[in-house]
């Protein structure tokens, strides 16, 4: 299995890049081992490695580690972990995606601009956006993945995204990332 190691804007997260599909229909982030009991892997790297967040994408492992450890002490030990868990057998992680009805046209309309020109980018940093609410011309979003705590999330946040959606859907008046 070949494994591209990259670097992110967030200094405690690194992507892994895999030639492996791991998640199909979007993305999936764990904060701790309990979150991930429906899939094992999940705990082994949780109880291996100091990490805080372990985000996965369509063929990435973004892994944030707490601020208190070196990369240099854990990297190995994530990349073994990956070539144990992921080679071979490994069937890819299928989202369910729920499309409400009643979800508003511009939400949509957001919802389009977030996946066709902001998610691939956000993506090459190992991360991921969710948009939550749009409320009285609010677009609520979620920072996922290696955007969570990143130093640089809001200056992208409000000269990238913000200024994005505000050209794409004009009833988009500011952009707020929220947290789970």
């Amino acid at each position: 299995m070949n494994i591209n190691v990259q670097q992110t804007p967030n200094p405690d997260t690194l992507k892994f890049v895999l030639d492996v599909e791991l998640v199909k229909n979007g993305t999936i982030e764990f904060k701790s081992a309990s979150e991930g009991n429906n899939y094992p892997f999940v705990g082994s790297f949780f109880n291996t490695c100091d990490i805080e967040l372990l985000f996965l994408g369509s063929n990435f492992i973004s892994v944030k580690k707490k601020p208190t450890v070196n990369w240099n002490e854990m990297q190995d030990s994530i990349e073994n972990l990956i070539r144990l868990n992921f080679s071979g057998n490994f069937k890819p992680i299928e989202i369910a995606i729920n499309i409400d009805s009643k979800q508003s046209d511009i939400f949509k309309r957001i919802e389009e601009v977030l996946e066709l020109k902001i998610r691939p980018a956000v993506a090459m940093d190992g991360g991921n956006i969710k948009l939550k609410a749009f409320v009285d011309g609010v677009a609520e979003v979620e920072l996922q993945g290696s955007c969570a705590g990143c130093p640089s999330s809001t200056l992208t946040l409000k000269q990238g995204v913000e200024r994005m959606l505000v050209h794409y859907v004009p009833e988009v008046k500011s952009v707020r990332a929220i947290s789970h």
